[in-house]
């Protein structure tokens, strides 16, 4: 995988919201605040991740209704 650096401007407003998500003091330096964005990133692309996963389960354990029907259809002729 490739990573990229970006350079991110981010309000006084989401420094406040971060910090108090965080339990962290309003002076961090800003190598804190971005490890905690870099935190949110991480955590948002494992979430993303799972929920992708569980939907492939979910498709993989549905039965196949034509099959099945079919399946009912042959045995009714059969008997």
């Amino acid at each position: 995988m490739n990573y990229e650096s970006r350079r991110v401007t981010i309000s006084f407003l989401a420094v406040q919201e971060l910090c108090e998500l965080f339990n962290l003091p309003q002076d961090v330096p800003t190598q804190a605040i971005s490890s905690c964005i870099e935190k949110l990133v991480f955590q948002q692309c494992n979430l993303q991740a799972a929920s992708k996963v569980e939907a492939v389960q979910v498709q993989s354990t549905q039965p196949n209704k034509l099959a099945l029907s079919a399946m009912a259809s042959s045995f009714k002729g059969a008997a």
